[in-house]
């Protein structure tokens, strides 16, 4: 798998990311249901001057997977991470966690990796907890995992 930054995303690339952002499939488990092309491109640009943030999309080949991102990132420390597949392709949620992983414990060299989901999202729980996050905490809205060390989260 291969990853591109979101800063430098063709403009159909760019297109892409905000079709699937706004695609019903995924955009049911954002914070922010849907947003308009001036925002996507808005949110791209502050991109290139974020230390804390960093988004990809991710490449099977020179198909394209997925987005993983990873924000609040405090290098050597810790960061958490957001994951979601093309809403048109299935099977690649272990390929995205498996690249999270390595990203952020060899690239970032962060110690602790969080995670966050809505209750509703059993799909996203089910695959935090079969690569060995922890489930921290849980309220009414959301669920909260954790994973301190590379070998700790592994299918």
């Amino acid at each position: 798998m291969r990853l591109k930054n979101f800063t430098n995303l063709s403009q159909q690339e760019s297109r892409e990311v905000f079709l699937w952002r706004n695609s019903e499939e995924i955009s049911c488990f954002m914070k922010t249901k849907n947003i308009s092309w001036e925002e996507h491109i808005a949110f791209l640009e502050k991109l290139k001057e974020e230390v804390t943030k960093q988004y990809f999309l991710v490449f099977d080949g020179e198909v394209a997977v997925g987005v993983v991102d990873f924000v609040d990132i405090q290098r050597g420390d810790s960061c958490e991470f957001g994951i979601y597949q093309n809403p048109n392709l299935k099977g690649y949620g272990k390929g995205l966690m498996e690249v999270v992983i390595k990203y952020a414990f060899e690239t970032l060299k962060v110690k602790n990796l969080y995670a966050c989901a809505f209750n509703e999202n059993q799909k996203a729980i089910s695959l935090y907890l079969k690569f060995g996050f922890i489930l921290t905490k849980k309220d009414t809205k959301m669920s909260y995992f954790k994973c301190s060390q590379r070998v700790d989260c592994v299918d």
